[in-house]
């Protein structure tokens, strides 16, 4: 099952963002020589490298923060985000739980938990860890993404669906959750609801090249091949200098072919 992630810097927001990041880093590194023996700067300074990629340095951070404070929740935690980044998923499940024994109603936890399971393919384990999340926090939104995704990797897609709609209406959704709603509904044989959440996708990030394509299937699902080769054309056009579409861009060509001017 193919489930969309989305990346939206360019190169040079990208570069800025680095720029950044380091000169922070740089400010925090020069505060540690003065205050060695501060937590909350070695954390600080932890998530900086963990957002530059620097996972080592990232680890060493959270780990002098925990041996200067070994109740510090937040150093366990973010600890644990950076062993996922690093598909160490045991080791990030034990920091989550060194981070909510010592404050257990955290739904960020329990959602970050949750995740490591979905992510150790533990389902049963990832789910109680989200519903905690949601009986700690029925507000915390990422829980009900993350719930959809792992239903929909799951092929339950009436589940992936109702736990998606349920984030949409707390916070409105992002171009990501659309599209992934939009392959719910595909599976399920929903055309138009596939449709709306697909289109909807594209008017929050237009640069999704995979959306044109699932677009022009339902489409032809709908036998509306007008709009089937319009999405067509526009998918062909942003596929065809990317090596990973080279079998869907053959598709498209050849649906293109047969469907003609119709």
């Amino acid at each position: 099952m193919f489930i969309f992630y989305l990346f939206g810097c360019s190169v040079e927001e990208t570069t800025q963002q680095e720029r950044d990041l380091k000169r922070e880093a740089l400010k925090l590194e020069m505060g540690q020589e003065l205050n060695p023996i501060d937590p909350e700067g070695h954390i600080e300074l932890g998530k900086i490298y963990h957002q530059l990629g620097e996972h080592e340095k990232a680890i060493e951070s959270f780990q002098t923060a925990i041996s200067l404070d070994d109740k510090h929740q937040h150093a366990y935690n973010n600890l644990g985000l950076v062993y996922i980044d690093q598909r160490m998923f045991l080791l990030a499940i034990e920091m989550f739980r060194s981070s909510l024994e010592i404050d257990p109603d955290n739904p960020a936890f329990h959602n970050n938990m949750g995740y490591a399971y979905a992510l150790s393919d533990r389902f049963e384990e990832a789910l109680a860890s989200y519903l905690k999340a949601i009986e700690s926090d029925p507000a915390f939104v990422d829980t009900y993404y993350n719930l959809g995704d792992a239903f929909l990797f799951r092929e339950s897609y009436e589940e992936a669906i109702k736990y998606y709609k349920a984030g949409i209406e707390l916070d409105g959704g992002d171009a990501t959750v659309y599209f992934n709603l939009g392959l719910a509904y595909e599976q399920t044989d929903e055309i138009l609801p596939a449709i709306q959440a697909y289109e909807k996708g594209l008017s929050l990030d237009s640069t999704e090249v995979e959306a044109y394509f699932r677009l022009a299937i339902v489409y032809e699902k709908k036998g509306d091949h007008l709009m089937m080769n319009r999405y067509l054309d526009d998918f062909i056009k942003r596929a065809i200098d990317i090596p990973s579409f080279e079998d869907k861009l053959l598709t498209a060509q050849q649906m293109r072919g047969v469907s003609g001017d119709q």
